[in-house]
């Protein structure tokens, strides 16, 4: 995609072509899949020591990311490869629902789809 500048010399005005950056979307904007396809329980805090809520099946997709500890920073993850999302959820719990459950889950189970 081109993205368009106008410039005016003398009153006269110039369209300047000129390549927009390309971003991702925010985590939080996206929608996620489970990356090993196997079943994940849903804790009730952010500790694989917590109480279960429920489960994701294994085929879960649409999962929406409600928050993470620690934030993802947003500049890592839109500028970043996959394989640096990847790493960046790797290293968080995040809060998620799906049709209708909410809970804790490590962010290592999770992949963008």
């Amino acid at each position: 995609m081109i993205g368009f500048r106008m410039v005016a010399f003398s009153g006269l005005a110039v369209i300047l072509a000129a390549p927009a950056l390309a971003q991702s979307a925010s985590p939080y904007d996206m929608t996620y899949k489970l990356r090993a396809g196997a079943a994940v329980p849903l804790y009730a805090d952010m500790s694989d020591k917590a109480a279960h809520k429920g489960s994701l099946p294994g085929d879960a997709k649409g999962i929406v990311l409600r928050w993470c500890r620690d934030e993802i920073p947003f500049g890592s993850w839109q500028f970043g490869s996959h394989a640096t999302q990847m790493k960046l959820l790797d290293t968080r719990w995040c809060e998620v629902s799906f049709k209708g459950l909410v809970g804790d889950v490590p962010g290592s189970v999770l992949e963008p789809q």
